[in-house]
C-alpha cells in the first residue's frame, strides 16, 4: 500500500522540527487570584478584599503597619501606673524593646557593611566612586542635627 499524497518538504520539515522543539506547544499558567510577599499567601481564603490589601501594603508595608502600632500600644501601655502588673502590656513594652534592639543591631551591621564596601573601592582602584561616595556621606553627616547629650 503506498501513500497517494504527494510528498511536501516544507511540511516534513515543520513537523520534525515541532517534534523536536525544547519549548512547550502550548504554553498555559494557572491564575493565583491572590497574591504573595515572602512567605504570607493573600487569597480569598485569608482576606475578604485581597486586591485592597495588596494595595495598603504597597503603601504601608506588614512591617511599618505592626512598628507603628507597637510604638502606640507601647505609649499607652507605660502610661497605665500599673503596666508592669499586666502581663498583657508588660509583654507589648518587652516586645517594642526587642524589636528596637533589632532594629539597632541592624543598623550597626549596615554601617559596618558601608565600611567595608568603602574599603573595597579604596583598595581595588575604584578613586572615582570612592571619593564620591565618601563626599557623599560628608555632606550627609554635615548635614544631620547634632545630638543632644
Amino acid at each position: 500500500m503506498t501513500d497517494s499524497a504527494p510528498f511536501d518538504p516544507l511540511n516534513s520539515f515543520v513537523h520534525n522540527w515541532t517534534a523536536m522543539a525544547l519549548a512547550p506547544q502550548k504554553l498555559w499558567q494557572s491564575i493565583n487570584s491572590g497574591w504573595s510577599f515572602g512567605n504570607i499567601i493573600v487569597n480569598e481564603n485569608n482576606s475578604s478584599a485581597p486586591q485592597t490589601e495588596q494595595a495598603i501594603v504597597a503603601q504601608e508595608s506588614y512591617g511599618r503597619q505592626i512598628g507603628k502600632l507597637l510604638d502606640a500600644v507601647d505609649t499607652l501601655a507605660q502610661r497605665q501606673p500599673d503596666w508592669t502588673n499586666m502581663d498583657s502590656l508588660k509583654a507589648a513594652v518587652d516586645l517594642k524593646v526587642k524589636v528596637d534592639g533589632v532594629k539597632l543591631d541592624m543598623a550597626v551591621r549596615r554601617i559596618d557593611q558601608l565600611r567595608g564596601d568603602l574599603e573595597l573601592l579604596r583598595t581595588t582602584g575604584q578613586t572615582d566612586h570612592y571619593n564620591a561616595s565618601v563626599a557623599a556621606l560628608r555632606q550627609l553627616l554635615t548635614d544631620l542635627p547634632e545630638t543632644k547629650g
